[in-house]
């Protein structure tokens, strides 16, 4: 076929531009070919740099791409490593690997990884849209949905309480619902969610976390892409943190979420970061307050319950936990399946002010992380208001340990380049 139409472009002296210019672009696809399968070739390194062993699931730091395979195995001088590059929604060729370790790598450990020729590897997270809803699955059970769309309230008397942009149900791998939505003590709570309560935008007092106010409300605004994969699934969505204090709606702050799943069958792993910036030139002052912020709402069947409560990493319950400043906090309750079922929350030593203090409300199923507990801040045009969690929703009593081994994992990103 290449001959055919080599000898057909050939008999028109016209034609020769277009042949060279075929022929050099065949050319350029033949380098690229082999360009790729140079760097697929290379040698990289894997380092530990934290003072405690790496296991299971992990991501590095942010770096250039560097493999040309978006995900597959890598033989290891300590075990084989899957990993899975996922590029930035807004610098595509810069992102971060997510990795399955089969070995521990070691506190100031190193590997060095060799690409194998295999098949594809298939997704074991998916994302799906469902009308109005982003549902993420591991293997073939059902995370979380997202919802895109405005949720109406229950009580048509009150459309305030009305919200999109929020997470639930979250959900256990054996299928407990972890989170609540609209629950009659606290309409105003959505699963998970991110809102702040005692703001001053412009010189007037903005509420967005208690929307029968209706001074301010958060609200998805668009959906910048879904993807599936062997390591992660996920999605990265923007909202708008919005002032209805002025006669009209005035867009205050746009957010980002990027929401990332591990292929973890148990328990779930669920990492998201947020990051909001001003919207126009006027700053937002977030005051200081005593809750508001990353905030997960429990199932209602915890409230009241005389085996629901909280652990902190600090070993603290709800009452002493409150307005201390943990690593991590678990929220549990009675389940469907098993005795207990809960939602562990892990702050990243990169957030503001970490340990962030937390906001662990004395006798309902709620807490958040509040940083301006300790003073107020300002989130402005020239900065941004970057943070990130994991989630780890479980079946059955935290296990200590293994919290905080995969604290361990998110706290301390790997560093992976090329074996100079």
């Amino acid at each position: 076929m290449v001959r055919s139409i080599g000898k057909f472009l050939k008999n028109s002296s016209a034609a020769c531009v277009v042949f060279d210019l075929w022929h050099n672009t065949a050319s350029l696809l033949i380098v690229f070919l082999l360009g790729s399968a140079a760097v697929a070739d290379e040698t990289l390194l894997l380092e530990n740099q934290a003072s405690v062993p790496i296991s299971g699931f992990a991501d590095t730091a942010e770096v250039e791409r560097l493999t040309s395979e978006a995900a597959e195995i890598l033989d290891g001088t300590q075990g084989k490593v899957t990993v899975q590059f996922v590029a930035n929604v807004d610098t595509p060729g810069r992102g971060r690997y997510y990795l399955q370790l089969s070995q521990p790598l070691s506190s100031g450990g190193k590997m060095s990884l060799q690409a194998k020729r295999q098949e594809p590897l298939r997704d074991v997270v998916t994302v799906e849209r469902r009308e109005d809803q982003l549902v993420i699955r591991v293997g073939e059970q059902e995370l979380l949905r997202y919802h895109l769309a405005l949720l109406p309230s229950p009580n048509p008397d009150q459309p305030e309480y009305g919200r999109s942009g929020f997470m639930h149900p979250v959900r256990t791998p054996l299928g407990t619902i972890v989170t609540d939505d609209f629950p009659p003590d606290h309409m105003h709570q959505h699963g998970v969610m991110f809102a702040w309560t005692d703001t001053t935008y412009s010189g007037r007092h903005v509420d967005f976390w208690n929307s029968f106010k209706q001074e301010g409300r958060v609200e998805h605004r668009r959906l910048l892409r879904t993807f599936s994969g062997p390591v992660v699934g996920g999605f990265d969505v923007e909202l708008a943190h919005v002032d209805l204090t002025s006669g009209e709606p005035i867009d205050v702050l746009y957010e980002t979420w990027s929401v990332r799943a591990y292929a973890s069958a148990d328990p779930f792993l669920l990492e998201i970061e947020s990051v909001q910036r001003a919207a126009g030139a006027e700053p937002l002052v977030i005051r200081k307050y005593h809750y508001g912020g990353m905030a997960v709402r429990g199932s209602r069947e915890w409230y009241q319950a005389k085996e629901a409560g909280f652990l902190t990493s600090e070993g603290k319950d709800r009452l002493a936990g409150n307005h201390s400043r943990p690593r991590w906090v678990d929220m549990f309750g009675p389940a469907d399946k098993g005795k207990l079922a809960g939602i562990a929350v892990l702050d990243s030593p990169d957030n503001f002010r970490f340990p962030q203090p937390v906001r662990l409300h004395p006798d309902k199923p709620y807490f958040c992380f509040s940083p301006q507990v300790e003073d107020a801040f300002t989130i402005g045009p020239e900065s941004t208001y970057r943070s990130r969690y994991w989630l780890v929703p479980h079946d059955g009593p935290i296990q200590q340990e293994q919290i905080e081994a995969i604290w361990n994992s998110f706290a301390h990103p790997l560093t992976l380049k090329k074996e100079s």
